[in-house]
């Protein structure tokens, strides 16, 4: 490949973008319109599922360390909390949401790019880009960039990823529609130092018939504060001052406490919206480019990482002609159905908690301890909130094939302790299923009930075009008999074998009943052999 991948936009979707792409041997240019990184929070909330990751690629520790772990929400209503959502169900080492300045995370990622040799080309726009879909040349990409000097200059790319923001020019260029909506409420934020009763433990939402008010907590008694129907009319020429973050806190909360030292504050407006495609030839999109919406849930920018994560081994295999064109078309596939379950719960959510409708908020108090206090509502909605249920099982890169536990294709691998031992002959020691995933290759975890039984001679012949794609590991449950269970109800009381993408999820999944035939099938559609790579272009 003569050129790099051209990533346009440098928050965290491009970053996370150049972090993959670098990290699996793709080459990687990077450019931003912006002549120095930002300073505001923005973004502030880090899910279990994206922490998860980040741990792989070496990342979580550091965000942590930064990071103030918010491990409830507390709803309050009628002068009274209603109920608390508990993130300790979680079934995560991360049971809980992670607040830190956006600009934090930026920089973990920003500083794990220069490590791998990528530097951001800031001062840098794409103003302009054509593209022959259809043409055999390896650099069907053609974009116009403005610099710092105001210089235009081309760049011929085999592709194009747009992490622009909400102001795509390549949404732009290829008129992609932008289906939502903009809500009418205007919305005030700040970031301030919070002198009250409110803990940090917790993040903290007020609806009320005045509208909506949340309040999340940053670090040393610093929160960040979003309210709808502001007291004072917003203006392009001014932001929220202290005072008038301080009437709305009094207006909705019965919890006394002053603010003081803001450091940022902003109005807004929200808009949810999504693109209907996310590959048009050689561009791609991900991040705000392709879908914007409500905070509510801290999603957006979570979604936006993992869209890059989803997006990248796929891309680098095409790349070096490990797989078939068509494993790119799965991006669209799997994300976009995502995006539209986020921006549909993050509409609903937004709706419910900020309804200003006195009959609404009536039943809301009254009925709210006995549904939040629901162990099966806790669960749920802890789970979606931290997107450890997002699940591809319908994605035709899903093969499932039965067996008798609850892990199916297309499911995130949970974390657990296991007995292991590797093909090269070592012997079975204790581990951490996450230690053993690779997020640069397919693992092949061959799964047994205990530790005497042999690897499948029949699986692993079938599997042999493929060895230098992945690696392979077999499993036995870990003594402890909570252990033993946990592992039979994930992985079922017999035999079975799970081919995990280098992105967590279950690519094939088979019982003891399938057989090798159906794994050689499994990789001869989504993988290229050596002896059989194909002619197509870059």
């Amino acid at each position: 490949m003569p050129n790099p991948v051209l990533i346009v936009g440098a928050g965290p979707t491009g970053l996370t973008a150049a972090l993959e792409l670098s990290r699996l041997g793709i080459p990687a240019r990077i450019i931003d319109k912006q002549a120095a990184p930002p300073t505001t929070s923005r973004a502030v909330g880090v899910q279990a599922r994206t922490l998860e990751l980040l741990e792989q690629r070496g990342l979580s520790e550091e965000l942590v360390r930064l990071g103030n772990p918010a491990r409830a929400g507390s709803v309050y209503g009628g002068g009274r909390r209603v109920f608390r959502l508990d993130f300790a169900q979680v079934d995560s080492r991360y049971n809980y949401l992670l607040f830190v300045s956006q600009a934090e995370t930026e920089r973990v990622l920003r500083e794990a790019i220069e490590r791998q040799g990528v530097t951001i080309e800031r001062g840098v726009e794409l103003v302009g880009l054509s593209q022959d879909a259809m043409s055999h040349d390896a650099t069907p990409v053609k974009a116009i960039l403005r610099h710092a000097d105001g210089r235009l200059g081309p760049a011929q790319v085999p592709w194009l990823i747009s992490a622009e923001g909400a102001h795509s020019t390549v949404r732009a260029t290829l008129d992609l529609t932008f289906e939502g909506k903009t809500l009418d409420e205007q919305y005030a934020l700040g970031d301030l130092h919070f002198d009250g009763e409110l803990v940090e433990t917790d993040f903290h939402i007020f609806p009320s018939e005045h509208g909506f008010m949340g309040l999340f907590p940053m670090d040393q008694r610093r929160f960040r504060l979003i309210a709808s129907n502001p007291i004072g009319k917003p203006s392009k020429d001014t932001v929220p001052a202290t005072e008038e973050l301080q009437a709305i806190y009094d207006q909705r909360s019965h919890i006394p406490a002053r603010f003081r030292e803001m450091s940022w504050s902003s109005w807004f407006h929200i808009n949810s919206r999504m693109v209907p495609r996310l590959m048009v030839g050689r561009l791609l999109l991900g991040g705000d480019a392709a879908h914007i919406h409500s905070p509510a849930g801290a999603q957006g920018m979570n979604t936006g990482i993992q869209d890059m994560i989803n997006v990248a081994w796929k891309l680098a295999l095409v790349l070096k002609r490990q797989a078939p064109p068509a494993l790119l078309d799965t991006y669209e596939q799997e994300r976009l159905p995502v995006m539209r379950d986020v921006l549909t719960k993050t509409e609903g959510l937004t709706d419910l908690i900020g309804s200003e409708n006195p009959i609404v908020r009536s039943l809301f108090n009254h009925l709210g301890p006995w549904i939040g206090g629901s162990g099966v509502v806790q669960e749920n909605s802890t789970a979606r909130m931290s997107q450890i249920a997002i699940s591809y099982r319908d994605s035709p890169l899903s093969a499932n094939h039965a067996h008798g536990g609850s892990l199916h294709a297309g499911d995130r691998v949970p974390d657990m302790p296991v007995r292991c031992r590797s093909t090269d002959g070592d012997g079975w020691q204790e581990r951490a299923l996450y230690g053993l995933l690779d997020p640069s290759r397919f693992m092949l975890l061959v799964v047994h009930l205990a530790e005497s039984t042999a690897a499948s001679a029949d699986l692993c012949d079938a599997m042999r075009p493929w060895r230098h794609l992945f690696g392979v590991v077999e499993l036995a449950p870990a003594p402890d008999d909570a252990t033993r269970a946990r592992f039979q109800s994930v992985f079922g009381r017999s035999g079975s074998a799970f081919l995990v993408r280098p992105d967590g999820y279950v690519g094939f999944a088979g019982g003891e009943h399938a057989s090798a035939r159906h794994h050689d099938a499994y990789c001869r559609q989504w993988l290229t052999a050596p002896a059989q790579t194909p002619n197509h272009p870059d």
